[in-house]
């Protein structure tokens, strides 16, 4: 008798948990959104994608996400098309125990805008990826430009690393000296144009003054940027701005200029 009881309690509990199961279930296939929210990690005013845009991109595709059934929105789905947009880097998306829809996105801030022998522009952002150009947001960075042949190629995502190219490409010769020249304020604001000559070495066009600064190869690029920058800052500033026509950065820790 008492093992007929056990029986019949275990099956009572059974029951009660599959019928919990079911409630909850079928809650949840009407349970709605209450709220959707996009952070974007990363916010600047060169950015290549604003919130206001990722918003509707996403609505065109999936609806207007608050207020829709939890169900319906297929969250994979969501996170495959926000990574596959060029202008961002990173997404994570999750759902809240109260209901709430979290897009968490890092955006793609360009560096320096390529324009190649064929035409063609691009950019190159902070991380090293070729991004095409967003006609919505002229960013105001560094013009790379000369004998560029390198191309956006699109494969199966748009951005491509630079890394991934041939270390005979000139890109890998401009990232850097691009990068350093974005981290320092005077350089940023005195630095126009990096030209690619037809030896395939750089050269820095000042947006003041009428100088031709040969930089050469990005090696020691940090270097000869320090170098560029305190001979402006100390001897330039003394001088007529005309006084040199040719500053040479080439030669190791020097500062060859010529009339």
């Amino acid at each position: 008798m008492k093992r007929i009881l056990n029986i019949s309690m275990m099956s009572v509990l059974v029951l009660g948990t599959l019928f919990l199961v079911s409630f909850a279930d079928q809650k949840h296939q009407v349970q709605r959104y209450k709220a959707f929210t996009i952070d974007i990690l990363n916010p600047s005013d060169d950015a290549l994608i604003t919130r206001e845009e990722l918003l509707e991109s996403i609505t065109d595709r999936f609806g207007k996400i608050e207020g829709a059934v939890i169900s319906l929105v297929n969250l994979e789905e969501l996170e495959k098309m926000v990574r596959d947009n060029p202008y961002i880097s990173s997404c994570e998306v999750y759902r809240t125990i109260s209901g709430e829809l979290i897009l968490k996105a890092t955006v793609r801030s360009p560096l320096v805008r390529i324009m190649n022998e064929s035409g063609q522009q691009y950019f190159i952002d902070k991380l090293g990826f070729m991004v095409p150009v967003n006609m919505k947001h002229p960013s105001h960075v560094v013009i790379a430009n000369g004998y560029i042949t390198d191309r956006l190629v699109t494969i199966d995502r748009i951005e491509r690393p630079i890394i991934a190219l041939p270390d005979s490409s000139v890109l890998r010769q401009i990232y850097p000296v691009a990068l350093f020249i974005s981290r320092d304020e005077f350089l940023k604001s005195f630095i126009d144009q990096i030209y690619v000559n037809e030896k395939m070495e750089l050269e820095l066009v000042p947006k003041i003054g009428s100088q031709e600064i040969l930089f050469g190869s990005s090696d020691n690029a940090r270097q000869k940027l320090e170098n560029l920058k305190t001979f402006y800052l100390k001897v330039m500033n003394r001088l007529d701005w005309h006084t040199y026509k040719v500053i040479n950065l080439k030669y190791k820790n020097q500062v060859v200029c010529s009339k």
